[in-house]
């Protein structure tokens, strides 16, 4: 399952009364919880000073703790504990997951947590949910690939300590958190099965849900994300190199009409642009010859550039039709250069002259 987003930012460790547990970071309306199993917090609501909550950047780096406010929700029947925290420090990293309505059987999923045989390193699981209750909300899992039933030891004593780990699907590359895990079935982990809690009890705590099982709902959420993303980068982008931006920009307000492409198109040259300018930079250091090479090239196309690809158009097609011809003609000359650069330097030298205005499109109004 590759993604762009792992969930093991989000896992902690929990200790409290002599038990040893996980659980999973929480972004709320106003505050941050974590949300772990009850059990793991023993038979009945323990003091917040006896409660320690612990995270790593990786699975081999420091624990750093993160301070306990209060315990907001105790569920021994549930088996859910909400506890409010002190956390400031990675307020992006957390919003950067929603919460899931909607479970589905048959739903590859993925949890990570703190295994008792080594509760100094968190360890990811994949898996898929294999029956659902919507009624009690609650859900079932089996591991998929991989067994607990490790080195002669039960099921139950390799699994302890993975109670209260975040159960998470992933949609567009975008994971949503969907319960809990709670515990294993019976004590040799009967065929590798895990019950769940849903969240859908926490709502009162949280600003936003995502219905998993409406395939609408779910595509106009992914595409409010990405143009909430690709605002936010042609902002960054755009205070930092302004006039480059707003060259660019204007090329591609004439190169695609409907606003919303325009920015989507910006958004995705920037990122390009910039990913390639580190590699073109490697060339010039590490390949002086092969990048003397690229910009003769270049400077051989700039006149011609200039003067037969720059005007004013009509029609957005017309300028889209330059624009290929003349990457096309540019990858043509670039032939000549190895192919280990793994780069598409037509691609990059397009982006960059629209952004300097070498290659200049108008609108004839």
């Amino acid at each position: 399952m590759t993604t762009h987003n792992q969930i093991e930012k989000y896992c902690v460790r929990v200790k409290s009364n002599g038990q040893t547990g996980s659980g999973v970071l929480l972004p709320g309306k106003e505050t941050f919880y974590v949300l772990t199993a009850a059990h793991c917090l023993g038979d009945t609501v323990p003091k917040v000073s006896d409660i320690t909550i612990e995270k790593q950047n990786d699975y081999a780096s420091d624990f750093n703790g993160i301070t306990c406010v209060k315990i907001v929700e105790f569920n021994i029947d549930w088996d859910f504990a909400l506890i409010e925290i002190d956390f400031d420090d990675e307020q992006k990293v957390l919003y950067q997951y929603k919460l899931g309505r909607g479970v589905l059987t048959e739903n590859e999923i993925k949890f990570c947590g703190y295994q008792g045989i080594n509760v100094d390193q968190f360890r990811p699981f994949n898996g898929k949910i294999l029956s659902v209750s919507e009624d009690q909300a609650r859900f079932r899992i089996t591991i998929l690939g991989e067994t607990f039933d490790q080195a002669g030891e039960e099921g139950q004593y390799v699994a302890k300590g993975l109670s209260g780990s975040g159960v998470f699907v992933y949609r567009h590359n975008s994971p949503f958190l969907i319960g809990l895990l709670n515990s294993v079935i019976t004590e040799k982990a009967w065929n590798d099965d895990i019950d769940c809690c849903s969240i859908n009890h926490l709502e009162k705590y949280i600003s936003e849900y995502v219905d998993l099982s409406d395939f609408e709902s779910l595509k106009k959420w992914n595409e409010n994300l990405e143009k909430e993303r690709t605002d936010r980068e042609i902002e960054s982008f755009k205070s930092e190199n302004s006039d480059f931006f707003d060259k660019l920009y204007r090329k591609n307000q004439v190169l695609h009409s409907e606003i919303d492409k325009a920015n989507r198109v910006t958004a995705k040259q920037i990122r390009k642009f910039l990913a390639m300018k580190d590699n073109v930079r490697t060339i010039e250091n590490d390949y002086p010859f092969l990048y003397s090479k690229f910009k003769n090239i270049v400077r051989r196309f700039v006149d011609q550039v200039e003067d037969d690809y720059s005007r004013s158009v009509k029609e957005s097609s017309e300028a889209i039709t330059l624009k290929v011809e003349l990457q096309n003609q540019l990858r043509s000359e670039f032939d000549i250069l190895p192919d280990f650069t793994n780069l598409d330097l037509s691609e990059y030298q397009i982006i960059e002259w629209l952004g300097i205005c070498t290659l200049n499109f108008t609108t004839n109004d």
